[in-house]
């Protein structure tokens, strides 16, 4: 473990509380608050970010949670379905009835593995901000505070990651 993982170890075991409380302002569930911090953690160990970079480090956790809860309230926003089993799949009506063929399913699949192979050949940052934004519902401002670049840049690499996305997807349809 290096020191600056240590450090912010330290740091999330320190503010845990605090950093629960925060949550759940915004998701007061205790597992679902929980989980946001499973996330920040795995989020944080992830990036990197070295300590000297950042002027205040509990408020950094701080913003980091609430982005965190706040993402998570709009992807249930997004889907109010939530499903905890999946056997309640079976009770909802197919709307798309047998029109999906299984050569259908394997097209889809394959452009999915396409467009994934695609997205792993960007450029380490613009990755980051096309994922950050698309994968975990960032918004540019956001993805931004979180990479330490300017929102412009994380749109510049958004358009960059949808033009190489579509060009390498094209590639594959003709």
């Amino acid at each position: 473990m290096t020191v600056r993982d240590r450090f912010w170890d330290g740091i999330y075991q320190q503010y845990h509380g605090r950093l629960l409380r925060q949550v759940q302002k915004y998701l007061p569930a205790g597992e679902e608050s929980h989980d946001v911090l499973q996330d920040l953690y795995i989020q944080l160990r992830k990036r990197g970010v070295d300590p000297r970079d950042v002027d205040n480090p509990p408020a950094y956790l701080m913003r980091m949670a609430t982005n965190l809860a706040i993402d998570t309230l709009r992807r249930r926003n997004r889907n109010p379905l939530d499903f905890t089993d999946p056997a309640d799949l079976a009770d909802i009506p197919d709307a798309i009835g047998d029109s999906v063929t299984p050569e259908q399913i394997s097209a889809d699949r394959q452009r999915i593995a396409i467009v994934g192979r695609a997205i792993d050949g960007l450029p380490p940052r613009c990755r980051d901000a096309f994922l950050l934004c698309k994968r975990d519902h960032l918004s540019p401002a956001e993805a931004a505070e979180a990479l330490g670049i300017s929102r412009n840049m994380v749109e510049k690499h958004l358009r960059h990651a949808l033009k190489h996305c579509r060009t390498v997807l094209a590639r594959y349809e003709n």
